[in-house]
C-alpha cells in the first residue's frame, strides 16, 4: 500500500468514527503517519479527501461490473445476482461510512463535495441501469422500470441497516443483536433480493438457486 493510499484508507476509518466535521486533517495525518503537507500534496483539502474515499470504495466496485459484463459464462440473471451480492457485502463491510455519506447526501451546506460525491455514485448506478436495459431490449428481461430497479436493491440494503436498534426492532431481535456482524441477515438480504429480482425481470418462472 503506497502513501496515497493509506491516506485514504485512513481517512475511511476517521471519517466513519466521527464524521466529516469532527475528523480534522491533522488527525488524519497523525494515524496515517504522515505530514500534513503531504495530505495537501496529494489531494489539497479535506473535501477533495473524502472525495477520494468515495472514489476509492466505487472504483473497485466499478471494476467488478466491468469483468462481469465480459463474463460470458453467467447468464443476465446470474449477473444480477453478483451484483446484489456486491452490494450487500460493501454495506455490511462499512456501514458507518455508508452511514456518513447518506448524512452528506442528505445535506446541502457543502454543495460542491455534494455534488462530487453524488456524480461518482451515479457511475455506478448508470451502469447497472444500462446492464438492465440492454437485457430489457434483447428480450432476456421484461420491461421494467430500471432506475427504480436500482433503487429497490440498493434502498432495500440501505434501509435495513439504517441503525442498529431500527433494524433490531424491525427484525424483533434482541439487545444483543448486531445486524451488522449478522452472517445470516447478510444472507438473508441477499436471497430476498435475488427472489424478488427474478420475480422482477425474468419472463418466465425459474427455480431460484440456493
Amino acid at each position: 500500500m503506497d502513501k496515497r493510499e493509506k491516506i485514504i484508507t485512513t481517512a475511511m476509518n476517521l471519517f466513519s468514527q466521527k464524521g466529516f466535521e469532527g475528523t480534522s486533517v491533522r488527525e488524519i495525518a497523525s494515524a496515517a503517519g504522515v505530514n500534513i503537507a503531504m495530505i495537501n500534496y496529494y489531494f489539497v483539502s479535506k473535501e477533495k479527501l473524502f472525495e477520494s474515499v468515495v472514489e476509492y470504495k466505487t472504483s473497485a466496485t466499478r471494476t467488478m461490473f466491468a469483468e462481469l459484463d465480459s463474463n460470458t459464462a453467467l447468464s443476465p440473471i446470474e449477473k444480477v445476482d453478483k451484483i446484489i451480492d456486491r452490494y450487500v457485502e460493501r454495506m455490511f463491510a462499512a456501514p458507518k461510512f455508508s452511514h456518513l455519506l447518506h448524512r452528506e447526501l442528505s445535506l446541502s451546506h457543502r454543495p460542491k463535495l455534494h455534488h462530487a460525491i453524488t456524480e461518482i455514485l451515479l457511475q455506478n448506478i448508470f451502469t447497472i441501469k444500462t446492464f438492465l436495459q440492454k437485457n430489457i431490449e434483447k428480450g432476456v428481461f421484461k420491461k421494467v422500470d430500471t432506475e427504480l430497479t436500482v433503487c429497490t436493491i440498493i434502498g432495500t440494503i440501505s434501509n435495513i441497516l439504517v441503525s442498529e436498534e431500527m433494524c433490531r426492532k424491525m427484525l424483533r431481535k434482541n439487545k444483543d443483536f448486531n445486524p451488522y456482524q449478522s452472517k445470516k441477515l447478510k444472507e438473508r438480504i441477499s436471497e430476498h433480493l435475488k427472489q424478488l429480482m427474478r420475480s422482477h425481470l425474468l419472463k418466465t418462472n425459474k427455480t431460484f438457486k440456493q
